[in-house]
């Protein structure tokens, strides 16, 4: 029992001591295991920034090679999108719980989908290309599988939000199953179809940018060839081209997405509604029929190839469930380098999103100056994938976890700061003027106010990043910066199906427990 306030404080400082101690002490096993070190770090600064200053000398005139393959990128990308989005329609009419023909059937989709989406699309796009060979056949299929899975995760997630009272409405007037979906849900889904499609559309832009690295197309196949060739003036005029059209794709989702949110559509009498409404039956599907017809027609993949690598994928698919548990010793030291990569680039991300959250957000920066440079800062760190930054630190400290590490935590620090910011912008002012009025700084009041306020939420956003963290870990080895995905990407490269068979489950299995581990804790917090 404390008797004193004195007493009080002394036992409350201790334990904060205790606590960060205890923290350091992780910090340390987590850089033993990523096998960090600052000695390796500053003796490879050297070698990174002079491959820094080379690709900050673009080679203007490569600009229409580029283009070319950008082209083929964003068209991987576009087409895969539409094909996700369309196919995840009527599959999310039997995966959501409240409306669900069969609850069995239900689950066991669930399921399947769930260890789908564990796999990473550039290991979708290894094992495609190993069916279909190289081309953007195998990145577009990739990609819409990815697409798919994503699409009907928030299908379903809209879905189920709908209030069961909704439902019983009109259940309550004698409406039967196909009355409700027709009155109800599918005008619901078909409103938020376009905004999941630019939702898929970022992710799979992004995605897309790398499949070249396995022969899958678009533009990463001129990068990783100018990579091993060492024209890092090539390698800059790409990355300037990328980050133009992926802020670009972002800014204009955010347009479209925005503008469809807040416009509606308004009619001057009942036979115009009437007249829409019409239209909208007859134009709606003949549209979709067009999408597909145009994405598969852009697929460029003839019968006959096609049925030849359906046949090789089934003696592919055969041959990974006959899986090679003597390979099992591989795989636990796989999953685990790649488990504390993720961890360990999490942790380093979140507490750096706290310093470069307070420099970022419009309300807590010391000036709008400093907001507006570090946003910028931000948009740059978060625009490319991990890869492309571990190609850096892989000059620099050699193959191995330290690159992956290193490359994970800047990618993760970029996109928690672009969401913290965003949350500590929307908190209601009144809560950092309360602190503020007691003579307070402004960081006194993103200490004390602002941060203690919002830090469930950033407990749950950095939670989402570990989840998606482990999914990029996995795929990090493909370049050799460590992790489960260096002997993926061998075995697939030497069509060791049963290892891969084995390595793919371990995968999933590993990505399954972190995200229901991640489920449980943003419940608590929440």
């Amino acid at each position: 029992m404390i008797k004193s306030s004195k007493e009080y404080m002394t036992k409350r400082i201790r334990s904060k001591f205790l606590y960060l101690f205890g923290f350091i002490i992780f910090l340390v096993f987590l850089g033993f295991n990523v096998n960090f070190s600052f000695a390796k770090l500053y003796k490879g600064v050297p070698s990174m920034l002079d491959l820094i200053s080379r690709i900050l000398r673009p080679n203007l005139s490569y600009s229409i090679d580029v283009f070319e393959k950008l082209t083929e990128t964003i068209q991987i990308a576009i087409i895969s999108s539409i094909l996700g989005v369309i196919l995840a329609l009527p599959f999310s009419l039997f995966v959501s719980d409240n409306i669900a023909p069969n609850r069995y059937l239900a689950g066991i989709l669930n399921g399947i989908f769930s260890f789908f989406r564990t796999i990473p699309s550039l290991i979708w796009a290894a094992l495609l290309v190993s069916i279909f060979s190289i081309g953007r056949f195998s990145g577009i299929i990739a990609l819409t599988i990815i697409g798919f899975l994503i699409s009907i995760r928030l299908f379903r997630e809209y879905i189920e939000s709908i209030k069961e009272n909704q439902l019983n409405s009109i259940r309550a007037i004698g409406a039967n199953s196909i009355q409700i979906l027709r009155y109800c849900i599918l005008p619901y889904i078909f409103e938020l179809s376009i905004s999941i499609f630019f939702i898929v559309l970022e992710t799979n832009i992004r995605s897309a940018t790398i499949l070249g690295l396995v022969g899958a197309g678009g533009i990463g196949q001129i990068m990783w060839r100018d990579l091993n060739h060492l024209r890092y003036d090539n390698l800059a005029t790409i990355i300037l081209v990328l980050f133009l059209t992926i802020l670009l794709i972002d800014f204009l989702s955010l347009y479209i997405r925005r503008y469809l949110k807040h416009s509606s559509i308004k009619f001057k009498s009942m036979a115009g509604y009437k007249r829409f409404q019409i239209i909208k039956i007859i134009f709606i599907p003949m549209f979709l029929i067009g999408l597909i017809y145009l994405a598969f027609k852009s697929l460029g993949i003839d019968y006959k190839r096609l049925i030849l690598g359906l046949n090789q994928g089934k003696n592919i698919v055969v041959r990974m469930i006959k899986i090679d548990m003597n390979y099992f010793p591989k795989l636990i030291e796989g999953i685990g380098e790649s488990f504390f990569i993720a961890i360990f680039a999490t942790i380093i991300g979140g507490l750096l999103s706290l310093l470069f959250s307070y420099l970022t957000a419009y309300n807590t920066s010391p000036n709008k100056t400093i907001s507006v440079f570090f946003k910028g800062i931000i948009n740059i760190s978060r625009t490319f994938p991990p890869l492309i930054t571990a190609i850096i630190f892989f000059r620099g400290v050699g193959p191995g976890p330290l690159a992956g590490a290193m490359a994970l935590s800047i990618y993760t620090t970029g996109v928690l700061t672009k969401m913290y910011s965003e949350v500590l912008e929307n908190t209601k002012e009144n809560v950092k003027d309360s602190i503020l009025v007691t003579g307070a700084t402004n960081f006194q009041a993103y200490r004390h106010g602002l941060l203690p306020h919002t830090f469930s939420t950033f407990i749950s956003l950095l939670l989402y990043r570990l989840e998606s963290n482990i999914r990029n870990s996995a795929i990090l080895g493909v370049i050799g910066a460590g992790g489960i995905g260096t002997i993926l990407a061998m075995n697939i490269t030497w069509r060791n199906w049963e290892k891969v068979g084995l390595l793919l489950l371990g995968v999933s299995i590993m990505i399954i427990i972190i995200d229901r581990l991640s489920q449980y804790l943003r419940n608590k917090f929440s």
